[in-house]
């Protein structure tokens, strides 16, 4: 499955505007972060908050600056 998710990625870069389409697919990552802390219950270590706080960041940049 991930080789196809993978390749609709590719053709939508090659379709749409780039930067819009990069900052959403990194937020994969924040949801990844809130399934894991309200749906598993893990902990989250200060390092870990503080990378998807830098990525949620930078994709509102992107978007944002563009």
């Amino acid at each position: 499955m991930s080789i196809v998710t993978y390749g609709l990625a590719l053709w939508a870069y090659r379709l749409g505007d780039t930067p819009r389409l990069a900052a959403l697919r990194e937020t994969s990552i924040v949801f990844a972060m809130l399934i894991a802390i309200f749906v598993l219950k893990e902990r989250v270590t200060a390092a870990r908050g503080a990378g998807v706080a830098v990525i949620a960041l930078g994709a509102v940049l992107l978007l944002m600056l563009n």
